[in-house]
């Protein structure tokens, strides 16, 4: 059977004083050490979303970069096709001109030539004629 008397009263404050002293030496600390660290994952998971945030629009500005310059590159890349194929119409061009220039060259050389040997031949051929009559008579013409 439970007795009431003096020494119950002794243990009720004994069980308070103990509560008040493990409150301030031990409850509160740890809770004031569970504070601090929900702060400093608080701090740090702010800080890690602002990094994420900071690293998204890096990203973002290099892919835009990297597409500005494929554009500008392409579009460089067709002016210089541009530009070049105008060079080979050019050069092609000048080139049929000066093969062109050559064959009249060559022909008005090869008719100059045709032209003096037909006169040679034709300065020539009286002589072979009486030549060949000669030969062909065994005498004198």
């Amino acid at each position: 059977m439970i007795t009431i008397d003096f020494s119950i009263v002794a243990e009720i404050i004994c069980v308070l004083i103990l509560i008040v002293v493990l409150n301030s030496k031990l409850y509160q600390p740890i809770r004031r050490i569970l504070r601090e660290r929900r702060e400093k994952m608080n701090a740090i998971e702010a800080e890690a979303v602002k990094f994420e945030d900071r690293i998204k629009s890096l990203v973002e500005d290099y892919e835009r970069k990297l597409r500005e310059a494929r554009l500008a590159g392409k579009a460089e890349f067709e002016k210089l096709k541009e530009e070049a194929k105008q060079l080979e119409q050019k050069l092609l061009e000048e080139s049929m001109k000066e093969a062109e220039a050559k064959r009249e060259e060559l022909m008005s050389q090869l008719t100059s030539q045709i032209d003096a040997a037909r006169k040679e031949l034709q300065a020539k051929a009286e002589s072979f004629a009486v030549e060949i009559a000669q030969k062909l008579l065994g005498r004198a013409v």
